[in-house]
């Protein structure tokens, strides 16, 4: 309804209205505001209803992030739209690639990418995407982060799928990305008060053991060195006291 009064109407979109959506904390110009207002209003992409975000990092290009689902929703709204499917693709314990139906595959298959087809009414041949897991893995301190780790064929599948409708309705999908194509880049470890933050193979890799065995070595050794200092100081005390005394004597 709110749409019908027009009041999160994509015609209601203005620089302003832009910077409150756009995330990654860069700075974008006025020329890729106009960019972005102009690309939603072409592709009636509506960031009040959550069908687009907008990001820019540092000093890259400011880019247009719709989901998956919104590309999915504009296919089935598209009358030439005839079904899309999506798979990954497996080496198995043998060596051999095999493409496997959905995202799904067995603990002896390893993931090596995914791949998806779209299937349109005005065409024989379908549109056929496949994308590489290497290529596309999304990842955080040298490791795949979170959703990467926990649900890798299925981020994987979207990455396909998406790339395969932005290929079968380029006049829909023109100038956008998948969330799922576009990482957020490794950002440089914090430092406070001189200590810099571990990466996350640092924090892995970390052995509690040995590090407690170092710390008691060097508690030991500082003992070692306290001690060594108070009987030198002891000695030195008294060497004093006796020659004090050999000094009254005479």
């Amino acid at each position: 309804m709110a749409n019908e009064l027009g009041i999160f109407s994509v015609d209601k979109l203005n620089m302003a209205t832009i910077k409150g959506y756009l995330k990654g904390g860069g700075q974008a110009s006025d020329e890729e505001l106009i960019l972005l207002i102009n690309l939603c209003k072409q592709n009636n992409m509506n960031p009040f209803m959550k069908e687009v975000y907008f990001i820019k990092y540092g000093n890259q290009a400011a880019q247009i992030v719709v989901s998956r689902d919104f590309y999915r929703k504009r296919a089935f709204q598209n009358p030439n739209f005839d079904g899309v499917e999506v798979g990954v693709i497996v080496l198995n314990k043998e060596g051999i690639l095999e493409h496997n139906e959905g995202t799904f595959k067995t603990k002896d298959q390893e993931l090596v990418g995914a791949w998806a087809r779209v299937h349109l009414k005005n065409t024989e041949i379908p549109i056929y995407v496949a994308v590489s897991y290497d290529e596309y893995v999304q990842m955080k301190d040298g490791h795949p982060n979170k959703m990467w780790t926990d649900k890798p064929c299925t981020m994987l599948g979207k990455v396909a799928e998406s790339q395969a409708l932005r290929m079968a309705f380029p006049a829909e999908f023109s100038g956008t990305y998948g969330e799922e194509e576009f990482p957020e880049p490794e950002r440089s470890p914090r430092e406070v008060n001189g200590v810099t933050e571990p990466t996350r193979e640092q924090i892995e890799s970390f052995n509690k053991e040995e590090y407690a065995n170092k710390k008691i070595e060097q508690l030991k050794a500082k003992a070692n060195e306290h001690n060594q200092e108070n009987e030198s100081q002891d000695d030195t005390k008294q060497g004093k006291i006796i020659n004090d005394v050999t000094m009254e004597d005479f």
